[in-house]
This record gives C-alpha cells, structure tokens and sequence, in this order.
C-alpha cells in the first residue's frame, strides 16, 4: 500500500484488530509467517527502530499533568507554539484549545481530566500528528468522536502535507468510504 493510504482493519470485538496493531508494533512477535512494513518482515529490525516509523493512539487515550503544550512537547520538544497548533486543527482539537483562556497554555488535570472524552482523543490524535511519524495506527482513537469530526480529522490526516499511511482500527462502517483499502476479519482470517 503506498504512503499517503487510509487503511481500515473492522471486524467483531475480539476478532484480532488490535492483535495486528501490536504485532505491527512488535508488542509481540508472530508464532508462523510474517509481517512486513515496506517488503522488509519486521522482525530483522530493532523494536527501537521499528517503532521510530509508527505513532500509535489508543481508544484510552493518556495525557499527562501539565499543559496542552508540555503534551504535545512530549513527542517532540523543540516545537514551536505554530507547529502545535498546525497537529491541533488537523485533529480538530483547535476549535476547543482556542476557547480556552489559556489556549495552548491550559493546563490537562491527571489522566485528562477536564476534558471530555472525543477531546482527548483529539488531544491525543493532535500529539501524534506533531510526532510526525510516516505511519500512525489508530486503534479504536475516533470512538469518542461524531461521524463528522471522525471525517474531518481522517479527512486531515490523509491530506496532511507529509503524505503517512494511516491505519485505522473501527467497528464504525461510517468510515470506510473514505478508506484506500478495507481489511475485515473474519472466521480469524484477514481478508479484502
């Protein structure tokens, strides 16, 4: 699949999407066959080396005490106050940040308190945006959302101008018309 594609991993709860998410990841390794990330199987890399291609948000997404800027600094410290803000409105988290008094300078409570939970989500989305990685998995990371926000930020995502594969696990079939390719998991098989 070439850069700049939105796949789409659906199946059941329990079928095995974020199974394939952390085997991407090399959480853990596969018993038989293989995976590959640009015709090279995974396992002939470093976890550290891998993992430097990937941004991963999680369904539970985890912000730390502190700032909305010191979280996005987290993935990568020299940003400027422009660049953070550019990863906000891509993931649709500006609209709320730039309500706030203190914008970028508001502080998140322990575990993201104070914000809702598509917010989070949002903030999460917006921080690995800014991580700037050129594959970033979302597992469940839109649940939280409206079917529109979920569009748009996808919509965002896709046309960012650093071209990234994105690869989105969902339940929602509300995403899948604006997927490159749909893999389902069915019977424990992957298929297209």
């Amino acid at each position: 699949t070439p850069a700049g594609s939105l796949i789409a991993i659906v199946g059941p709860t329990g079928a095995g999407k974020t199974t394939i998410i952390n085997l991407l990841m090399r959480f853990y390794d596969v018993d038989g066959g293989g995976v590959y990330v640009d015709d090279q199987e995974i396992r002939t890399l470093t976890r550290s080396s891998l993992r430097k291609a990937f941004t991963m948000v999680l369904q539970d997404t985890w912000l730390f005490s502190g700032t909305i800027a010191e979280n996005m600094r987290n993935v990568k410290p020299e940003a400027t106050d422009e660049e953070i803000i550019v990863a906000l409105k891509g993931a649709c988290a500006w609209e709320f940040v730039e309500k706030l008094p203190e914008g970028i300078n508001s502080v998140i409570k322990e575990r993201g308190g104070g914000f809702s939970e598509g917010q989070a989500q949002r903030l999460a989305i917006a921080r690995a945006l800014l991580r700037d990685a050129p594959i970033l998995l979302l597992d469940e990371a839109t649940s939280a959302l409206d079917v529109a926000t979920e569009r748009k930020v996808l919509k965002n995502i896709m046309n960012d101008e650093r071209p990234r594969t994105c690869i989105v696990t969902t339940h929602r079939p509300t995403v899948l018309s604006a997927c490159t390719r749909v893999y389902a998991i069915r019977d424990k098989k992957c298929v297209v």
